[in-house]
């Protein structure tokens, strides 16, 4: 299958442009990527909430901390989205609060990324949190004045060309450069021993910043990277600037197995395990769904992605229709992406905005998706997946065959037994004992 970004490294000298003595293309790889999916899929991630009322008050949370950076001895960049468990009834950060607790609540402080707004800081239960909006105003107005100093860009002009993209290289890049020239001098100031993240690629400005200060980056593993992750593989091997000291994996998969071109040697990749996951398994029941499975004789999850809905949920329009005591339970990963009205108007196609993916999980007999990482979550809960491979998506991003799980297409008239029997492969992705695994693990 096509790997758009090592297709690109492949064809086109990306590594000989530089911008400010740095690879140019390390701050362009994200930008390009989402543009070919943007073109191809019609795809657009997530947007933070657009509302200039909601802004203004998520720009203040936390605001005092601002004030008492240089305290902090490591910096946790998180997602308010990630507060998915409750600890003495406070919003607890399944990525990286146990860290916190580790190293000293008082020694640690998180700087918040907002899709809607962040929960009440009273609720919160990191000690210290803040958000990052500040940190994005400071980012533009350093671009504003970072001269231009990015030589021979020509080449990405040519991989726009060939791939049919739109969007300013020079700005993007002069963007980039600023976030990076900001980043690094707040560290020069606060001086932290350590930078905490998730999806470093991400965040390519803060890692750099962070090696050139000589302040280790840890990374949280926060999907499925495999054989195929976009992200995670490189048709070249750039300096070890660019790339997370450390991955807090899920488990020993990545580790374990060879996988050719793979950012993170095995000696990076520190398996530790899934918190919210594990908490899911050992104490969530939910009666109203528990009561669903009995009413049908099987029951779906089906995670969207805002990608190929249409096509897919057309696809499970027809399923539902044809088998009244079957149960489809819609997880989109965007509300707002479309009205699903016209689908949940069918009975056994249902929709449960307040519960988490994991919730509803726990409580199914099968998930069907084109490429969410809950495919390999489910195999924790004994959950089968059911790959539906539209465009060869599930197939670029996940290895079906050694899960040995179903793969059906826009073509797959209906689900049968053979899809539906199929026993796959006993979770083995995710190590067990979080909070202990946290203890034992030595970062630095």
């Amino acid at each position: 299958m096509t790997n758009e970004l090592l297709e690109i490294e492949k064809g086109f000298e990306v590594k000989v442009p530089t911008c400010h003595g740095l690879f140019a293309w390390k701050f362009l790889r994200q930008k390009f990527y989402f543009e070919t999916m943007r073109k191809k899929y019609e795809f657009n991630p997530s947007p933070r909430n657009r509302s200039k009322l909601q802004l203004a008050k998520n720009f203040f949370w936390g605001f005092g901390n601002l004030f008492n950076l240089s305290k902090f001895e490591y910096l946790f960049f998180n997602n308010a989205d990630k507060r998915t468990l409750q600890v003495g009834n406070k919003h607890y950060d399944v990525f990286f609060d146990a860290w916190a607790d580790k190293y000293g609540q008082e020694k640690s402080i998180f700087i918040e990324w907002a899709i809607n707004r962040h929960f009440p800081s009273k609720s919160t239960y990191s000690k210290h949190a803040v958000s990052d909006l500040p940190f994005k105003l400071l980012s533009r107005v350093y671009s504003f004045f970072v001269s231009s100093n990015c030589k021979e860009l020509q080449v990405f002009e040519d991989i726009k060309a060939e791939y049919g993209l739109h969007f300013n290289v020079e700005g993007e890049l002069r963007a980039k450069m600023g976030e990076m020239y900001m980043y690094r001098r707040l560290l020069r100031w606060t001086k932290p021993k350590a930078v905490f993240l998730i999806s470093s690629f991400t965040k390519m400005p803060l890692v750099v910043a962070a090696h050139l200060e000589g302040i280790p980056v840890i990374e949280a593993q926060h999907g499925f990277i495999g054989k195929n992750h976009q992200f995670y593989l490189s048709e070249h091997v750039f300096d070890d600037l660019y790339y997370p000291d450390k991955l807090i994996a899920f488990g020993s998969y990545e580790k374990s197995i060879k996988i050719p071109k793979l950012i993170f040697g095995p000696d990076k990749i520190l398996p530790v395990g899934s918190l919210y996951l594990e908490n899911v398994l050992d104490t969530i029941y939910n009666e109203n769904l528990a009561n669903l499975g009995k009413q049908y004789e099987k029951l779906f999850l089906v995670t969207l992605q805002c990608l190929k809905e249409k096509e897919l949920l057309g696809w499970i329009e027809r399923q539902a229709l044809g088998n009244s005591d079957w149960g489809f339970i819609l997880k989109p990963r965007d509300y707002s992406h479309m009205d699903y009205s016209k689908f949940t108007g069918i009975k056994n196609i249902m929709l449960f905005p307040t519960y988490s993916v994991y919730e509803i999980l726990k409580h199914v007999d099968y998930n069907i998706t084109i490429f969410s990482t809950v495919a390999i979550e489910a195999e924790a809960f004994g959950v089968k997946t059911i790959f539906f491979n539209l465009d060869g998506l599930s197939l670029k991003y996940f290895e079906p065959s050694s899960m040995n799980a179903s793969v059906v297409n826009l073509k797959t008239p209906s689900l049968d037994k053979e899809h539906l029997d199929k026993t796959q492969n006993k979770a083995s992705y995710f190590k067990m004992g979080y909070r202990q695994n946290v203890k034992n693990t030595e970062l630095f």
